[in-house]
This record gives C-alpha cells, sequence and structure tokens, in this order.
C-alpha cells in the first residue's frame, strides 16, 4: 500500500544497503552486460578520447573499461566503501564521493559522455530521479551522450515476489531456503511500499534479496522523461544487447540500455 512519505521511505531504504559496510564486496564483477557492451561498441566515438562521468561507479567495473580510453575520466559513488575501494584498486583513476542528484563541483558542458549503469538512476524517487537527468544535462555538452540503465516496467516478471528454488543436493536446497526466507521477510516488509502510477511504478525485487525500493520504467514513458529533460533518445538496447528501434518486444529484459543525445 502507498504511504505519503514513500519517497522518504525509499531514499532511507535503499541508503541503508548501500551504505552498509562490507557492500564492496557484492559488486566485485569485473565484464560489461551484453547490453553494455554493445551501446560501448556502437556508440564509441562519444567517448573515445573524450571527458567521461562515470555515475555509480561502484567498485571500477566500468572504470577499467571506460578511463583508459577517455581523454579525461572521472567516476563518482556516493558510497565511501566503494570510492575507496577504487582509489585503492585503481590508483591511477579520478573518482569522488559525490551524489548524481547534485554535480554543482561540476560546470556547465564538462563532460562530452556520461554513463550510468546498474540501475543506479533507479534507487531515487521520482522528483528525484528527474534531477539527475536534469544534472546530467547541464554537465553535458551539447551533443554529448548519456548511457544508462533502468528497470523496465513492461518485464513480465517484474511484479512478481520470492520464489523458492529446489536443488537434489540437500546442501544446496538448505542454501535456497534460508535465501528464500530472507527474500520472503525482506519482502514483507518492503513490498508493502509498492507503488503503481501511470508514469512508473516502485518495486521490491531480487537485487539485495529484495531488499530495495527501486523505480519502474517502459521505453515511451522513459522517452518522454527524456525529452523533457532535454535529451533526444537514440536508442534502446534489451538485456540480450539487441537494438529495439524496430519496436521489438521487451517483455523478457528487466532492464533497459537508453542511449539519449543532449539537445
Amino acid at each position: 500500500m502507498w504511504q505519503p512519505n514513500t519517497p522518504d521511505l525509499q531514499n532511507d531504504i535503499n541508503s541503508r544497503v548501500y551504505h552498509a559496510r562490507g557492500i564492496s564486496r557484492l559488486y566485485r564483477g569485473k565484464l560489461l552486460d551484453r547490453a553494455e557492451t554493445m551501446a560501448l561498441l556502437k556508440y564509441q566515438p562519444g567517448f573515445l578520447a573524450r571527458s567521461v562521468l562515470d555515475i555509480g561507479v561502484g567498485t571500477g567495473r566500468t572504470a577499467r573499461f571506460l578511463s583508459p580510453l577517455a581523454r579525461r575520466y572521472v567516476g563518482i559513488d556516493y558510497s565511501q566503501e566503494m570510492v575507496d575501494h577504487v582509489r585503492m584498486a585503481l590508483p591511477d583513476v579520478e573518482v569522488h564521493l559525490a551524489d548524481m542528484r547534485d554535480l554543482s563541483r561540476w560546470q556547465d558542458g564538462e563532460f562530452e559522455f556520461i554513463f550510468a549503469s546498474n540501475n543506479v538512476v533507479d534507487a531515487v524517487p521520482h522528483a528525484e530521479r528527474l534531477k539527475v537527468l536534469s544534472e546530467a544535462q547541464r554537465v553535458l555538452s551539447a551533443g554529448g551522450l548519456l548511457v544508462f540503465t533502468s528497470h523496465n516496467r513492461r518485464y513480465r516478471l517484474a511484479q512478481s515476489g520470492p520464489r523458492l528454488e529446489y536443488s537434489p543436493n540437500p546442501i544446496t536446497e538448505g542454501i535456497h531456503v534460508i535465501t528464500y526466507l530472507r527474500r520472503r521477510l525482506n519482502h514483507l516488509r518492503v513490498g508493502r511500499l509498492r507503488r503503481f502510477e501511470e508514469e512508473y511504478a516502485l518495486l521490491d525485487d531480487i537485487g539485495h534479496d529484495y531488499g530495495l525500493l527501486h523505480y519502474y520504467i517502459d521505453a515511451d514513458r522513459q522517452a518522454q522523461q527524456l525529452d523533457a529533460a532535454g535529451f533526444r533518445l537514440l536508442e534502446v538496447f534489451d538485456s540480450d544487447g539487441r537494438s529495439l528501434r524496430d519496436g521489438g518486444d521487451d517483455a523478457s529484459s528487466g532492464s533497459l540500455l537508453y542511449v539519449a543525445a543532449r539537445r
């Protein structure tokens, strides 16, 4: 059931997870996913030898790919633990503790390419999400690219809850039961805050075992948000890295990757 203070609760719930001690251990991946790979290959001129801002840099997964190719690379994260991890693992990379909702330390048009992976823009409430788009538009130069991922409201399992996985191995099954119970408890706690609006939905999902409240939006509504923020949507990729330019089915993609140019 929606509560009047849902935006505040969304910030509180998500912030507690992303600022938890040991959070960096859950983000040790080093490879790009299919959608990121296809988009970065196709739009390589947008970041090659250009100024790049990487939002939600985490433990440096995307920094390893973007920083060697950029003229200037800047990574930001609002988790001190993530920033500290990158500074130790990639000492030559410029990384700052900063919030994507406030990029005031950077000037208008300072960057030519902004990358925001792992659905990072979905961690904040609706009004603040629009602020993120506004800030991205401000610090991008004319024609600069914004590439980001976002949860797909049309995903066929978007509203599903925790499910118990089965295994013939008793040890593995025991782990599955423990995981299911943790997810179920989180779902009972966070799922009550699910919210359904015409433009978007707030849903808990498998991310962090149903312990987060994420923003979900479909591609058509996202295109409208981008247009209102001063962007022109160029292309959308599904989770398999296929372009949806011709209106392909996206029901099997939990998230979509958007490429937009600043007008």
